[in-house]
């Protein structure tokens, strides 16, 4: 029986620890604190399709960012059409970025730099996940109804308001869309249950 090649090798290490990576950041960290199962898939082949690409361009004519760019603009044209969170939108992007990280062959990149991006990129994200999570801290995007509390005067009693109806402490908020015809704002609110 002979040997498997070493590209072949080589791609079954790069692919595991990929997928390691990913099942760490999509299990570990992205469906502990966010309810968006849905969007794990997307995560998952996201990245498993990046980083075949990545793979099979190695040694191509043409450069990896001009596949990377064709791949890149089918991706927007979907994912345009729903209106995604920051925080999901950031996930796709590292399951991008883990895809690229673990994908891309160069004999200048020691295997150390590699494995150190994989662990600041897990890392980083489950640090800042866990600490809002202990805070009590939760963004939430609401549709408001009562516009006339939008001038800063009556900030107190927009965030009185806001506390009254939904019991959550406002720690922050920013204003969105405005509708004035259906008399709406959209709210994105830093909140905190409220302590009793």
């Amino acid at each position: 029986m002979s040997a498997l090649p070493a590209d072949v090798v080589e791609l079954a290490i790069r692919l595991g620890a990929d997928l390691l990576c990913m099942t760490i950041l999509v299990r570990g960290i992205y469906l502990r604190y966010h309810a968006a199962a849905e969007f794990a898939f997307a995560h998952m082949m996201l990245n498993l399709v990046t980083f075949a690409l990545v793979w099979l361009m190695h040694g191509a004519e043409f450069g990896i960012g001009v596949g990377l760019g064709l791949f890149a603009i089918f991706g927007i044209l979907r994912y345009r059409t729903q209106a995604l969170k920051i925080v999901d939108l950031t996930y796709l992007f590292m399951a991008i970025g883990l895809a690229l990280i673990n994908g891309i062959q160069n004999a200048d990149i020691h295997i150390g730099e590699i494995v150190l991006l994989d662990l600041v990129v897990l890392a980083l994200p489950a640090f800042m996940e866990w600490r809002a999570a202990a805070a009590h801290e939760q963004t939430i995007t609401i549709i408001y109804d009562r516009v006339d509390l939008l001038d800063p005067a009556r900030r107190d009693e927009l965030v009185g308001d806001i506390r009254a109806r939904l019991g959550f402490d406002c720690l922050k908020l920013s204003v969105g869309e405005v509708d004035l015809l259906r008399e709406t704002v959209h709210l994105t609110l830093l909140v905190r249950p409220r302590e009793s």
